[in-house]
């Protein structure tokens, strides 16, 4: 065998202008970037294609082979070794995630060779209190294409992910991922009001940033901060949202999987609530920023989280390292009527303890699925540190303020009694709060939502 210059490239050409061996040309015409990766056999023998700077690859092939190159997720394609070269096309006809007009959502993996190939989402309805991801068979058809249609769908961003004989894989033919704590999915939406709301729509836009701060931990750490349209070119102050993220999350969650740049700009350009900045600190202490952005490097998420040892409470204890560090930094209104505070889960926990702690800070307060503790029935203290300890004499001190108190969850969620529990406590002790219970468990689709009704009510 000799070597063979072999060129492939991601190509919709129209079948008349197709260079002889590429298969199943489409009517459209469109240039994709060249793919690296690709499988290719050679008369029967697999190898790995190498690529160059340009997309050309290196293969050992003979004058009148055939050669069969294959991408995950994409149709497979012919040619035959001519004149010591050969063009391979991978045909762009596969559209992966269709959302057809009664929002079903139709998934196709082409996928010759595997045995068993199953999709994997939040769109499946999943047991009571339970958050993950559902999983659905996929039907094979005679050329290897394997497809699955979803019940129709509310309007929402959805993740997936493929499995493949038991494997995840990514949708390479799909423009976005996101990851969540330690893992990867695609993304796609389902039109409507709920799904427009965290897209990219033609609003003016803010300003993401990642923000590195010094922290009485000892060690600098890391944030994401939003600033409204307009911020950059006038001298306005204006107010603060701080965002909290769950256990699994980071300085970079909110923004990912909570899509607040996009529910900011859309909200604020309906005039649906005031122009803020919106503060996204990273919640472990043990974590100085996202894997990848920190010393660490490219640690997974878990790793990077127990990376510093802290007491209980740390994060709450230094809190105000962020909010000093925001009012200097920025042009903030800071007094407690211009600041707000909220979080999921975990972060939903923290707010509980940082709004108490400081109850002359925050005008507004937002629990979301809070990963909250009923810390009023322990007498003796024996759970709490010195930032819940006397939990009930800080909700005194805090409610003395009159601040807007909010509380949202699902009623699947694992922490409804929790948050039952709470809120019945704060019910024996007259203080007024808004609750809001939606369908669902422990989801994103409800902390987003979450998010766009409290940002709505605060600083009004």
């Amino acid at each position: 065998m000799k070597k063979v210059l072999f060129a492939i490239s991601v190509l919709v050409l129209c079948a008349a202008c197709a260079p002889k061996g590429n298969v199943n040309g489409s009517v459209e015409s469109q240039l994709w970037a060249p793919v690296s990766g690709a499988q290719v056999t050679v008369v029967g023998s697999k190898a790995t294609a190498k690529t160059d700077v340009e997309g050309k690859f290196t293969i050992d092939a003979n004058e009148g082979d055939t050669v069969v190159v294959t991408l995950s997720g994409y149709r497979t394609a012919k040619a035959v070794v001519k004149d010591g070269t050969v063009n391979a096309t991978l045909n762009y006809t596969l559209k992966t995630v269709t959302v057809n007009e009664d929002n079903t959502v139709t998934f196709k993996y082409s996928a010759p060779d595997a045995k068993s190939v199953q999709v994997c989402g939040n769109f499946f309805q999943l047991p009571n209190g339970t958050f993950g991801e559902g999983i659905a068979r996929m039907t094979k058809d005679e050329e290897g294409l394997w497809t699955y249609t979803t019940v129709p769908t509310k309007s929402e961003l959805y993740r997936y992910v493929f499995l493949i004989d038991g494997n995840y894989t990514i949708d390479a033919a799909a423009p976005y991922t996101i990851r969540d704590g330690e893992v990867l999915r695609n993304v796609f939406v389902v039109p409507g009001e709920v799904g427009d709301l965290t897209m990219v729509q033609d609003v003016n836009h803010g300003t993401m940033s990642k923000i590195w701060y010094p922290s009485s931990l000892g060690y600098e750490r890391r944030m994401t901060v939003y600033t409204p349209w307009g911020y950059e070119k006038s001298q306005k102050k204006y107010p603060v949202l701080y965002l909290l993220h769950g256990g699994g999350g980071d300085e970079n969650e909110w923004q990912n999987l909570g899509r607040a740049a996009q529910i900011m700009d859309n909200l604020i350009a309906a005039g649906k609530c005031e122009p803020m900045i919106v503060v996204m600190p990273n919640g472990h202490v043990g974590m100085t920023a996202a894997p990848g952005e920190n010393s660490l490097g490219y640690e997974n998420a878990k790793a990077s989280r127990g990376a510093v040892r802290a007491a209980p409470n740390a994060y709450e204890a230094t809190f105000m390292d962020v909010v000093n560090f925001v009012d200097a930094t920025y042009r903030t209104i800071a007094d407690r009527q211009h600041r707000a505070i909220c979080g999921l889960s975990m972060g939903g926990g923290h707010t509980s303890v940082i709004c108490v702690n400081y109850p002359d800070k925050f005008g507004y307060v937002g629990l979301f699925s809070a990963a909250v503790r009923n810390y009023s029935d322990d007498v003796e203290n024996t759970r709490v540190s010195e930032m819940t300890k006397d939990y009930n004499k800080k909700l005194a001190a805090l409610f003395s303020y009159n601040p807007y108190f909010y509380i949202a969850i699902g009623d699947e969620d694992f922490l409804y009694q929790a948050n039952k529990a709470y809120r019945e406590n704060l019910d024996a002790l007259g203080y007024p709060y808004t609750y809001v219970e939606s369908d669902c468990g422990h989801v994103w689709k409800n902390w987003r939502h979450y998010l766009a009704d409290f940002a709505a009510k605060l600083f009004k």
